[in-house]
């Protein structure tokens, strides 16, 4: 755990886990980085580059979330 610690953030992080038999490592990897959007080398997330595109999700508001 220490190895992924943070002063800032402590122990956030995001994980995928696939548990199961016969899966295929490198077509997951690769199916995965597929869905990967902007420049491998960028720092930080710049969200103006993406307000071009249509938005998937149906509009809803604070009445909905509740």
């Amino acid at each position: 755990m220490e190895r992924h610690w943070s002063r800032v953030w402590g122990d956030r992080r995001q994980e995928l886990v696939f548990i199961g038999t016969g899966m295929n490592e490198t077509e997951i990897r690769a199916a995965l980085d597929e869905c990967l959007t902007g420049s491998p080398t960028a720092t930080r997330f710049d969200p103006n580059a993406y307000r071009h595109l249509r938005d998937p999700f149906p509009f809803w508001g604070r009445a909905d979330a509740a």
